[in-house]
């Protein structure tokens, strides 16, 4: 608890305690000037109000159950309440973090909790939204997809959520158990590729810079898709549209093209990890 209340950070300090928080999120728009400048706010208040980043964390996943339990209720006007509390609910998981980083009092309990009181809301999302198209179909463009009524959107909702859940557990299990041979065998391919690029002639390198570029780009534009307040501006918007289905349907798509993709690529990088320490047991 903060006791002193003249010792407290000023928003400007708040501020500067996220230096690379700000890299981060330098190419996430929604992120950066919408939720952050907020949410440094009301880290202000938090901290003059003696709250710690656990207290805040368990209370961000109250919010998190109250804003499903509205969303996924059959009454329609508690659709707006599920929508401001899942918004508040974000809020609040940057505030724990924000009130950790200034104050120093960052710690493993403190991100197990945020981590815990982050998932209730992110591991559910998507069957929530199926539900809720299911539920509420005044709120959707198509209403009657081949013939199966809503209950193909509660379909498409819990299909969607088992493909994040799955890319989630695609990408930690190639980090936990490949990347760290994969870098190893790429750091050591740095001096043959620096000696192959310096033979490249000007246009060839140009070309490599442009696909380079390209590849920035859409990564930049990836990470904005994947980030929890992108979802969340596109679900306000489809709210107000009353397009939640083609909000749902377009996730479904790139959950599956994602995990397709990504699946494909570790595979091949495992591949290559096993044959080249078959030939170097030492690497």
């Amino acid at each position: 608890m903060i006791k002193n209340h003249k010792a407290s950070p000023t928003h400007r300090e708040i501020w500067a305690a996220h230096g690379w928080k700000r890299d981060y999120e330098k190419y996430l728009p929604i992120s950066r000037f919408i939720f952050r400048p907020i949410a440094f706010l009301l880290t202000w208040v938090a901290i003059r109000a003696g709250l710690t980043t656990e207290a805040v964390s368990w209370f961000s996943g109250f919010v998190g159950i109250a804003a499903c339990i509205c969303l996924v209720s059959g009454n329609a006007d508690l659709l707006p309440f599920g929508l401001a509390l899942l918004i508040f609910f974000n809020l609040l998981d940057c505030v724990d973090g924000s009130i950790a980083r200034t104050m120093k009092t960052e710690n493993p309990y403190g991100r197990f909790l945020d981590s815990i009181c982050g998932g209730i809301v992110d591991l559910a999302f998507w069957a929530i939204i199926g539900i809720m198209v299911y539920r509420h179909p005044s709120y959707v463009y198509w209403s009657d997809p081949f013939g199966a009524g809503n209950l193909f959107w509660l379909a498409v909702g819990t299909s969607t959520c088992f493909l994040f859940i799955l890319l989630g557990y695609l990408e930690q299990t190639f980090d936990r158990l490949i990347r760290p041979d994969w870098e190893n065998i790429q750091t050591h391919n740095i001096n043959s590729d620096q000696q192959a690029m310096n033979k490249i002639s000007h246009p060839q390198e140009l070309n490599a810079q442009q696909m380079y570029d390209k590849a920035v780009i859409f990564r930049k534009i990836n990470n904005n898709f994947r980030v929890r307040e992108t979802n969340y501006f596109f679900l306000l918007l489809a709210f107000y549209f009353k397009i939640i289905d083609l909000f749902l349907a377009v996730y479904f798509f790139y959950y599956f093209f994602q995990t397709a993709t990504l699946m494909k690529i570790y595979c091949v990088r495992g591949a290559r990890v096993r044959d080249i320490s078959r030939k170097t047991p030492g690497l």
